[in-house]
């Protein structure tokens, strides 16, 4: 008998670390709309639900109001956008994969015969 197995994980923060290259995407934006930067560890107290939330959440805690009082929806989503393109073109500068994740997905390799795209294409 022949087990299947599935598995699903979520690449960002589980089986790589994220977190400076989402510093550096925060930081570029914060400083090119006149806000604070933040450290590495600042910014994995920010990270989930997005984009919008993280800069949000980093506007609420700098100018003491929330992201969702900026009047200019459009500064907004400048903002956001800024971030996710600054993000897209940096997003492998400085993530590493988190220890064990390595051989955890060469593992996955060699027991599970069908791998999504994004997978199959990892050098491993």
């Amino acid at each position: 008998m022949t087990q299947n197995l599935t598995i699903i994980f979520d690449l960002d923060g589980t089986l790589v670390d994220t977190a400076p290259d989402l510093m550096s995407a925060h930081n570029h934006v914060m400083e090119k709309f006149g806000y604070k930067t933040k450290s590495t560890d600042d910014i994995r107290k920010l990270i989930g639900k997005g984009a919008k939330s993280l800069i949000g959440r980093s506007v609420w805690g700098q100018a003491k109001k929330e992201f969702g009082k900026i009047d200019d929806d459009e500064i907004k989503e400048e903002m956001v956008t800024e971030f996710i393109n600054y993000y897209g073109k940096n997003i492998a500068n400085e993530s590493k994969l988190i220890n064990g994740s390595l051989d955890f997905l060469k593992w996955c390799k060699k027991t599970i015969s069908r791998w999504e795209y994004a997978l199959i294409n990892l050098s491993i």
